[in-house]
């Protein structure tokens, strides 16, 4: 009786050895076990990114996902040949995945290529699909151009000047704003001249004279950066030129609520934060991929800023 005791202790526990090993070796991935922290590096276009409402989107999506997230401004802004470095070292630290804005889509397509060769890229504002990027968060470019230039018309007269701050020159993305924004106020009656500004921090520099000499009836500035300077600007003239942009800095929305800015093109930038993380994050754990679609814009004036929809895109967080 002992001996079989014995024997039937001996079936249950191997038994119970066999369920333990099904359980290790049919394990479905994250089951049982935490899910593995990424390593995304996210390689700016500026020389800062503390006040880029797009960083609290990616951070909670860091949160939400499992990622950490290594913030890299550039000691000169819009510089390629800074991001290029970036992109090569990162890659080689061995990160699981690379957010890009990119400074020059056409110098940095090689450098892309290579990378996404290695590890994930995802892109911001600028679509680098053609150099193996997986995905592109944006809003339609051309789309956003086209409304800002019927927004300008409305506070221009017939001949009127308005002047487009092309402060990134290589990017594709604001190339295709800037084209369509011209092409919009030149087929109604406006004289469009575009004004190549490699630096927001030199706009001052680049306007003062001109606004002296020969002011325009409005400026039209396709980045946050490059539309708060403007802003700072008009503050010293008495007739400053009209303010039209792009942007969701706490300073562009103030300057929207004060009158200094006219209008701008608004979207959701923590949304946008949060889908390039949520993109590079299924892409480099080999997730089925969700096709990302253009970002939702619209144009906000001080007027209807505080409207619903408005409201939404303006304060995303805190409304």
């Amino acid at each position: 009786m002992k001996r079989r005791h014995i024997f039937q202790m001996g079936v249950l526990s191997l038994f119970g050895m066999g369920v333990l090993l099904s359980m290790v070796a049919f394990d479905p991935p994250g089951l049982h076990r935490k899910q593995e922290l990424l390593s995304l590096s996210v390689i700016l276009r500026g020389a800062d990114s503390a006040s880029w409402p797009a960083r609290q989107g990616m951070e909670q999506a860091a949160v939400d996902l499992g990622a950490e997230l290594r913030f890299l401004a550039l000691d000169r802004p819009n510089h390629a040949g800074e991001q290029s470095s970036l992109l090569a070292r990162e890659v080689e630290g061995g990160a699981d995945g690379i957010i890009l804005v990119p400074a020059d889509t056409e110098a940095l397509s090689g450098d892309v290529r290579r990378a996404a060769a290695e590890t994930t890229v995802v892109t911001i504002e600028s679509d680098m699909s053609a150099s193996g990027a997986v995905a592109c968060i944006s809003a339609d470019n051309a789309a956003l151009g086209e409304a800002l230039g019927r927004a300008a018309i409305n506070g221009v007269p017939l001949g009127g000047t308005v002047l487009l701050l092309d402060s990134v020159p290589g990017s594709s993305g604001m190339a295709q704003r800037l084209s369509q924004a011209a092409r919009i106020l030149e087929e109604n009656g406006r004289r469009a001249e575009a004004l190549g500004i490699p630096d927001a921090h030199d706009l001052g520099e680049f306007l003062s004279e001109r606004y002296r000499t020969d002011p325009p009836d409005a400026v039209v500035a396709f980045d946050s950066e490059t539309l708060e300077s403007a802003a700072r600007l008009a503050r010293e003239f008495e007739k400053p030129p009209l303010l039209y942009g792009m942007g969701g800095t706490n300073v562009v929305v103030s300057g929207l609520e004060r009158g200094e800015i006219m209008a701008i093109a608004s979207q959701n930038e923590f949304a946008a934060g949060y889908l390039a993380v949520e993109a590079a994050a299924q892409a480099a754990r080999d997730a089925p991929q969700q096709a990302v679609e253009p970002l939702p814009f619209l144009i906000s004036r001080q007027e209807n800023m505080y409207d619903s929809n408005h409201e939404k895109l303006l304060f995303p967080v805190t409304r």
